[in-house]
């Protein structure tokens, strides 16, 4: 969170994952990286920035799945849509973290 937040770029970060569910042995965290509405997606990035964004740096350095999507967008509601989702129940929702940076 701490890399997230000295970027600039992410203003909330959602949490989800097995470990919120009741499994003995929670095996992964799944993250939603919302960055402003006007973040410029073609844009390069400096390395700092990058090893924050990028799905596979994240996922090497931390074991995360991350999604990056621009607040207020379609993308951001079907991301929580989907995140809410609780496996083999359809259509029932669970709550979701999200943390304001």
């Amino acid at each position: 969170m701490h890399e997230a937040k000295a970027c600039g770029l992410v203003e909330d970060v959602l949490v989800d994952g097995s470990f919120v569910t009741g499994k003995p042995e929670p095996s992964d965290i799944d993250l939603v990286l919302v960055v402003a509405a006007s973040h410029d997606f073609s844009a390069d990035l400096p390395p700092t920035h990058y090893g924050v964004l990028a799905q596979r740096q994240v996922r090497r350095r931390f074991g995360f799945d991350i999604v990056v999507v621009k607040n207020g967008s379609a993308n951001l509601e079907q991301a929580v849509a989907f995140f809410q989702q609780v496996k083999q129940r359809p259509g029932e929702k669970k709550g979701i973290l999200r943390v304001r940076l």
